[in-house]
């Protein structure tokens, strides 16, 4: 074969992502890769000129070696003494070590702890395994230390919809299995220091040194971003600096990847050259192989530094092996060059075929050295080379180079935008309008001369203080500049847009269409140099007619999903413990009601959770938000959704609240003129595309209940304040709650009544005011709480179908197990988002049909 690493990487990537997609028993794969490779054997002692026989095995062979990869990390042996095994409610103490580095930020730090044994009833148990620790707050721990916490175990839970981010499988790659969470500094103790490998130890002071170096010299947003640059920790980058980058388009630069372990690699090559360049060296040494050497060297150093993780040394595997193709004289065929790193890359980590990054890098790289030859061919030559002396033709020769130099850094960047663009959506949702001209910008500030001085700071720190001053001052000054340009730029109302998630079958299209361009220019390359006419080949006239029959079926597909043809659906969106509820309307129309959440903002649910689930919808655009009412677990999730979604108008309750969240809210509808509408159970009903809205709850001339204010506390006694401000706080959460909006909607001969979080004394209150209630689906009121779902108001209702939205494991006990069992007297099918996860409920106006997310799950 020619190209040996190009079957061979294709072969182990379809055998892994075929163990990440089926679980195939180990036993059944182990005895074909022996058949395989016995059968190889055979084949070279008796069949030694049937070489097909033999790359078929071969092939075969890496295959079912890529499915006993993923067998390995998806479906591991748990021993007897597991920590998986003390998973439950009961709060325990573990030991165990940090065992990588650990992630700081002003929020939280997350920690990998390797457990080595628990305190249990007075005395200790070996366990093993690996926890994932988060503390909501920040704490100087270090790799190797050795701690005691106290916490309950859980294991790891995805949000179950559509287009959501597998963390489950996320953690069980990185060998965790378990996660906890601690408050604060109480729930641990740190019990002993540098308890882990020494050499790696030693690795870390000096990482340490650095990252102290920086913090002294430049504490700001500048210094946060070298540390990323240096170090590979983005951590201490403000959220909003991170969002400019984002923008951008820029992130690349200062995200430790292919990119800037290149730049290191070209840098280090630069000044091997520089200082290699004498007489002697070059008549007794090949420079350019000790350039090459001294490049590797400063990759491999390099990655140290920056920590090793799994990305870092991704790239530095990929840049390496090209470095030693070049050194080999084996340039020539970059393609198995970059199939070889690949695979290099694979066979030590096989779950990076799956990570963002490594498919980002490849596909930038195979998109460069696709497109970039053939745009080379066509770009006229480089004038021949003049005297210094004869100035004009000199200067107009640099012009010319110049020029030459902008417009293949220009295609560069081109090339690797279209090539990852696919996958950046995929991910992302997003892509940057204006990341041609920022990466024009800042690349050759931020990444060509900002990174070079990063790693001389490397250097400089151990030597000398004055030295890593100044060297730490020009890293400022050069992040500086680049955040100049970066802010005016991110400042675009346009500079960048979400978009929904694309199908498997659109993204093939699409680079089916740019093989098709790089084909193309060859084509006319050749044309330009031949003497003879050209025509265009059968191919090339063939897959433009493909291309646009394809997107035209997809287009009609997806406008007569989009029209719901005469269907009325909802969908109880996994959010946790929380409540969102989407609703599409026949015709087309959208309306969303709340966007559940948390009561921190330690983790937007918006922008992770509910989103993608739209995004993957193809939803771009919400007709109506419906905030029930002004709670965190309602609420939260709906900001984003307002911020980046066309929202045409909000429904509330008329409650108010003077809470951070509320006021975003309240703010965002105000900006982005989004029309608002107050509701009570006075507003005459609607009709949207044919389904009738009710309008239930609040009672139009409820008197909202307000806490005492700072001087009523100050009146009261001292012994009676503390009370009486918990009972008033409770009191105004359940008045909250109580006066939810409630909507009931009709379509056909099917209803379905959404009640959000009221309480048995305002379902007493519609059913004793002979409002009729009967619907054939409920969500039921307030997560399915012992304090809803009272049996007249179930009995008035009748549901066929009863949803619960709520999380898994939560601490409210919900749904209650007495409701649950209310529900069953009626032969009510209940759902539940926290073990079906999305529940969808589709009805033409006289049947309804149900499809969850998770059908395996009881």
């Amino acid at each position: 074969m020619t190209r040996p690493f190009l079957p061979l990487t294709a072969a182990l990537m379809a055998g892994i992502s075929c163990g990440n997609l089926f679980r195939i028993s180990d036993l059944l794969v182990w005895l074909s890769l022996l058949i395989a490779l016995t059968l190889i054997l055979l084949s070279r002692i008796w069949i030694k000129r049937r070489k097909v026989h033999f790359s078929f095995l071969l092939l075969l062979s890496i295959f079912l070696l890529g499915i006993l990869a993923m067998n390995f990390y998806l479906d591991p042996a748990i021993a007897e003494n597991h920590i998986l095994r003390f998973v439950g409610d009961k709060k325990l103490s573990v030991e165990g070590m940090i065992c990588e580095n650990p992630q700081v930020s002003p929020e939280k730090t997350e920690l990998v702890v390797s457990v080595s044994r628990i305190l249990r009833d007075g005395s200790y148990l070996p366990v093993s395994g690996r926890v994932l620790l988060n503390i909501r707050e920040s704490y100087p721990f270090r790799y190797g230390d050795f701690i005691r916490f106290h916490t309950r175990l859980r294991i790891p839970r995805n949000f179950q919809n559509q287009g959501g981010f597998d963390y489950e499988k996320y953690l069980r790659f990185r060998g965790i299995l378990v996660r906890g969470f601690i408050k604060d500094a109480t729930g641990f103790v740190v019990l002993r220091r540098e308890r882990g490998n020494p050499l790696r130890t030693r690795l870390e002071h000096f990482r340490d040194l650095i990252r102290n170096s920086i913090l002294e010299r430049s504490p700001g947003t500048e210094g946060a971003i070298i540390q990323a640059m240096i170090l590979g920790d983005q951590k201490m980058i403000p959220k909003e600096v991170m969002e400019k980058f984002n923008r951008t388009g820029t992130t690349h630069i200062i995200a430790i990847s292919g990119f800037n372990i290149g730049i290191v690699a070209v840098f280090a090559l630069f000044m091997a050259r520089l200082c290699l360049k004498t007489e002697y060296l070059l008549l007794k040494w090949n420079v350019a192989r000790l350039s090459m050497f001294f490049a590797i060297f400063v990759v491999i150093f390099y990655t140290f530094i920056a920590g090793a993780g799994i990305s870092v040394v991704r790239a530095s595997i990929m840049v390496t092996v090209f470095l030693c193709a070049f050194l080999l004289n084996r340039e020539g065929d970059l393609y198995n060059t970059l199939s070889l790193a690949a695979f290099l890359i694979l066979i030590l980590a096989p779950y990076s075929l799956f990570d963002i990054s490594f498919q980002l890098s490849f596909a930038a790289v195979a998109a460069l050295i696709f497109f970039m030859p053939k745009w080379l061919a066509l770009m006229p030559s480089p004038p021949p080379r003049v005297a210094a002396g004869l100035t004009r033709q000199w200067t107009l020769q640099l012009f010319h180079r110049a020029l030459r130099g902008i417009a293949i850094f220009f295609l560069a960047s081109l090339c690797a935008t279209l090539g990852t663009l696919p996958l950046i959506i995929l991910y992302f949702n997003r892509f940057s309008l204006i990341t041609l001209v920022a990466n024009l910008v800042c690349v050759p500030i931020l990444g060509v001369l900002a990174i070079p001085v990063c790693l001389a700071i490397i250097l400089a720190v151990p030597l000398s203080t004055t030295l890593a001053d100044g060297v730490i001052r020009l890293s400022e000054l050069l992040v500086q500049i680049s955040l100049f340009f970066i802010d005016r730029l991110a400042a675009l109302p346009w500079a960048s847009v979400y978009v929904s998630t694309p199908t498997v079958p659109e993204i093939g299209a699409f680079y089916l269409l740019l093989i098709w361009s790089g084909l193309l220019l060859k084509w006319f390359a050749k044309r330009r140099d031949s003497k003879t006419a050209l025509k265009i080949p059968l191919l090339l006239k063939a897959v433009p007619f493909i291309l646009v029959l394809f997107f035209t079926i997809d287009g009609v597909h997806l406008y007569i999903r989009g029209i719901q043809q005469g269907r009325l659906s909802l969908t109880a969106v996994d959010v946790g413990q929380g409540n969102s509820i989407l609703i599409r309307f026949p015709g087309g129309k959208t309306m969303l009601v709340d966007g559940g959440g948390f009561f921190d903002d330690s983790f937007d649910l918006g922008k992770f959770v509910l989103a993608p689930y739209l995004w993957h919808e193809r939803i771009s655009r919400i007709d109506t938000v419906v905030l029930t009412h002004p709670h965190p677990d309602h609420l939260q999730g709906l900001l984003f959704i307002l911020e980046n979604f066309h929202v045409r108008e909000a429904w509330i309750n008329g409650d108010t609240s003077d809470t951070e969240l509320y006021l975003s809210f309240r703010r965002i509808i105000r900006e982005k003129g989004i029309v608002l509408r107050t509701l009570s159970d006075r507003t005459p009903a609607m009709d949207v595309s044919g389904v009738g809205i009710h309008f239930l709850n609040p009672e139009g001339n409820a008197v909202k209940k307000e806490m005492p204010n700072d001087d009523d506390r100050g009146k009261m006694a001292p012994s009676v304040r503390p009370s009486f401000v918990a009972k008033s706080a409770a009191r105004l959460f359940d008045t909250t709650n109580d006066r939810s909006l409630v909507l009931k909607l009709s379509f056909g001969g099917v209803r379905f009544l959404l009640p959000a979080d009221i309480s048995e004394g305002v379902e007493n209150r519609l059913v004793l005011a002979g409002i009729d209630l009967q619907s054939d689906v409920i969500f039921m009121p307030h997560h399915g709480s012992y304090r809803s779902s009272s049996i007249p108001f179930i009995e008035k209702v009748n549901p066929q179908i009863a949803v619960a939205n709520c999380g898994a494991e939560n601490l409210f006990g919900f749904p209650d197990p007495d409701v649950l069992r209310r529900y069953e007297r009626i032969n009510a099918q209940i759902y539940r988002t926290d073990r079906n996860g999305a529940v969808t409920i589709t009805t033409d106006g006289k049947k309804l049909a149900v499809d969850v997310f998770n059908p395996g799950n009881p």
